[in-house]
């Protein structure tokens, strides 16, 4: 199970466009999506990485035609990030993948007795500590 958690992060999709998005490039275009008027500074803030690792992912997805960034008018020294037409579509279809492949999952966890999310609960406590330990 390991393995295919692991090996899930290296598979691309489209998203219903005409490039190849990966699952980084996904999770930056969905915050984007979530959140308008971001600036460079405050997505790297969220994701816990450099703002140099957030311009080289973003100078991606610009040449993909995801994203564009324009000057914040209330402040010139900073860049706003927001979404194409294209980024919008990678958006809505990266929410219908989660909402129909997760729904099975959140499904099964709703059917659960009380007892039975708590030795779950408990479990993925102890695999996600354990795993952090290996990190």
């Amino acid at each position: 199970m390991t393995e295919k958690i692991a090996n899930a992060g290296k598979i691309s999709r489209t998203y219903g466009t005409d490039v190849t998005i990966h699952r980084s490039e996904i999770h930056i275009i969905n915050l984007i999506g979530d959140y308008t008027g971001l600036h460079i500074s405050e997505i790297a803030r969220k994701f816990g990485v450099t703002k140099g690792a957030i311009s080289q992912t973003l100078k991606r997805l610009e040449r993909k035609g995801l994203v564009e960034k324009h000057l914040d008018e209330t402040n010139n020294t900073r860049l706003l990030v927001k979404l194409t037409d294209k980024g919008m579509k990678a958006y809505t279809n990266h929410e219908a993948y989660h909402k129909e492949y997760d729904q099975e999952i959140f499904s099964y966890l709703n059917n659960l007795s009380a007892h039975e999310l708590e030795v779950l609960i408990t479990f993925m406590e102890k695999a996600s500590n354990m795993a952090d330990r290996h990190l």
